[in-house]
């Protein structure tokens, strides 16, 4: 079941359009009255991803905002399926919970919006217009843990950081991405001083903390040394 409303603007300037997902008709509907009130034109508004997905087959969006948890889905799973689908069209993720790591667990599927349901109406519709234009915003409560160690960490830390939460040592981890041991140090210590942090496990366990590091890119193994 899905509910789906089109809505039109006669206008001679294309407005900015979306596609809205939640399992709740109230949000919908207030969403959809904050976003046209911002000049945005709401496409289609759905209880489920799948309709939702199938729609953005047919309509191009210039934004997907979907919750983070919906009825038997996964929030996470459809920004993933939206990025990789469409990749030009921006994604939000507004949710109730402000938690740190799914924000940047969104962030890392794709999404340049992070916000809460709790944010006032006529700011939330400003927020929205602003990742619809290309910029990167993700609510205060949150962006502390996630932008700032996203920020810092170069990509190739985080892979390093990866292989020690498998418990790889220097040497292994050095022959795993074909780089000397002190070349996998000095990323690794690098990593530390910007994480503020003294110890391999240390490291590993405020990269998890801080959302940059799932836990599943590693073993439960304890880091080595």
């Amino acid at each position: 079941m899905h509910y789906e409303q089109v809505f039109t603007r006669m206008d001679h300037q294309r407005p900015i359009t979306a596609v809205l997902i939640d399992d709740h008709q109230l949000v919908l509907d207030g969403l959809t009255r904050a976003l046209q009130r911002h000049g945005m034109e709401v496409l289609g508004a759905f209880l489920d991803a799948h309709s939702a997905l199938q729609f953005l087959e047919a309509r191009r969006a210039d934004l997907v905002i979907t919750d983070l948890r919906l009825r038997g889905e996964s929030g996470l799973a459809v920004v993933a399926e939206v990025h990789k689908r469409h990749p030009t069209t921006k994604i939000a993720m507004l949710t109730s919970f402000d938690d740190a790591i799914a924000a940047a667990a969104a962030i890392r599927a794709g999404a340049t919006g992070f916000l809460l349901k709790d944010t006032l109406s006529g700011e939330l519709g400003r927020q929205l217009r602003d990742v619809a234009e290309g910029n990167l915003l993700v609510d205060a409560r949150v962006a502390t843990a996630v932008l700032e160690p996203q920020q810092l960490l170069s990509a190739q830390e985080l892979v390093m950081l990866g292989l020690v939460a498998e418990g790889l040592t220097n040497r292994e981890i050095g022959a795993r991405l074909h780089l000397s041991h002190y070349t996998v140090k000095d990323h690794l210590t690098k990593a530390m001083r910007k994480l503020g942090t003294s110890t391999r496990a240390e490291t590993v366990a405020k990269a998890v903390q801080q959302g940059v590091l799932a836990m599943g890119e590693g073993a439960t193994a304890t880091p080595s040394g």
